[in-house]
């Protein structure tokens, strides 16, 4: 009885939920700024989201690499707003989203974690990248991790 007690008052705490956090980096001229859940649980909605802050907006655009595997664990429904254009080289995923005027671009990734992802930490990787194409530079970076629990 103590130990199903134990369990249900853990529940009621939250223990057993989505909890979330929050990393930042700055570089470059450029603050990046992610929110992702440090645990969470099979089909469960799962927060995402990506801030990227540059005084004076963004003239060129703005193009961005996430780690392809850490999205592959989600059952996606949606990202918004959508880049204008979205290439892959097998490790990484690059969002490139249109000039803005505004000084911060957000991007929330709407989604729950696949029901077949069991007990594991899938690694996720954020790069803001200045320059043309292929010879773009990272200016700033953040890593984090989703612990999946049953």
């Amino acid at each position: 009885m103590v130990a199903l007690g134990l369990f249900l008052l853990l529940g009621a705490l939250g223990v057993y939920g989505v909890r979330t956090r929050t990393i930042s980096a700055a570089g470059g001229g450029y603050e990046v700024s992610v929110r992702y859940a440090s645990v969470s649980r099979p089909g469960l909605a799962t927060p995402w989201s990506l801030e990227v802050r540059r005084p004076g907006g963004f003239p060129d655009g703005l193009t961005v690499a996430v780690r392809s595997a850490y999205f592959d664990a989600f059952d996606e429904n949606g990202l918004g707003p959508a880049p204008v254009a979205e290439t892959s080289d097998g490790e990484r995923t690059f969002w490139t989203f249109g000039p803005s005027a505004a000084d911060t671009i957000s991007v929330s990734f709407d989604a729950r974690i696949e029901p077949g992802v069991q007990v594991t930490r899938v690694k996720g990787r954020v790069e803001v990248l200045a320059g043309p194409g292929a010879a773009a530079a990272t200016v700033a970076a953040v890593a984090f991790g989703t612990w999946v629990l049953p």
